[in-house]
């Protein structure tokens, strides 16, 4: 048996945040849940798909021979619906595909979030290296956009008030980073709101934008 360690902290109401400092260990705890909720791969969001297959898919897609997945994704972010179906799926052995150790250690920290809240309440979920990191800064953003709707309803304003060449600026970069066209305005907030990457401060105009995010971001995260 894989021995995973990990902590588990509810970080802000609603918000779970589960820190693995191991980064492969990290990849490959929330692979099926993040693969699930937003995959680039269209035969792959929103459907059960086995382990080994996806690596093979994706080291295919890398083009460089080896799986980078747990180099490439450092920190992970997943809704409630899309930790607890894939692995209530998973782990039916009826449904035919094998599960890994870390179904197993997701399934207990789906029954940890469960004992702390009340019963259908909305709840996110984040993997992190650090408490304290700018990725947890990042993933944080991504919680409140689900769980608070008055923060979403706010980010979102202030997202589609940019300017068309700087949103579309941000689209073209997001969606050759792998991410899927559902999640580009939520990946929009929360990259203006804790740090953009080094290709995004090349848009022009994008700066003088930044201060409206962080200011929204810090009254809900802080």
């Amino acid at each position: 048996m894989i021995n995973i360690k990990y902590e588990i902290e509810q970080t802000l109401p609603g918000i779970f945040t589960v820190k693995v400092q191991d980064d492969y260990q990290r990849a490959m705890l929330f692979l099926r849940c993040q693969e699930y909720y937003e995959s680039q791969f269209e035969e792959i969001k929103g459907s059960h798909f086995d382990i080994f297959e996806y690596m093979e898919r994706y080291t295919k897609w890398r083009g460089g021979g080896a799986f980078t997945y747990p180099s490439d994704w450092t920190g992970f972010n997943v809704p409630d619906y899309a930790v607890i179906k894939p692995i209530k799926h998973v782990l039916d052995l009826r449904n035919g595909i094998l599960p890994t150790p870390y179904d197993y250690v997701m399934l207990d920290i789906i029954e940890q979030v469960k004992s702390k809240i009340k019963r259908n309440s909305k709840w996110y979920l984040l993997g992190v290296d650090s408490f304290e990191s700018r990725t947890m800064m990042h993933e944080t953003a991504h919680g409140l956009y689900y769980v608070s709707s008055k923060y979403s309803e706010k980010v979102k304003s202030v997202v589609y008030d940019l300017p068309g060449g700087i949103f579309g600026g941000m689209k073209d970069l997001l969606l050759k980073m792998g991410y899927c066209d559902e999640v580009i305005v939520d990946e929009i907030q929360a990259y203006m709101s804790t740090g953009l990457t080094s290709e995004m401060t090349k848009i022009p105009g994008i700066q003088k934008h930044l201060k409206t995010f962080q200011k929204h971001f810090k009254k809900y995260a802080l």
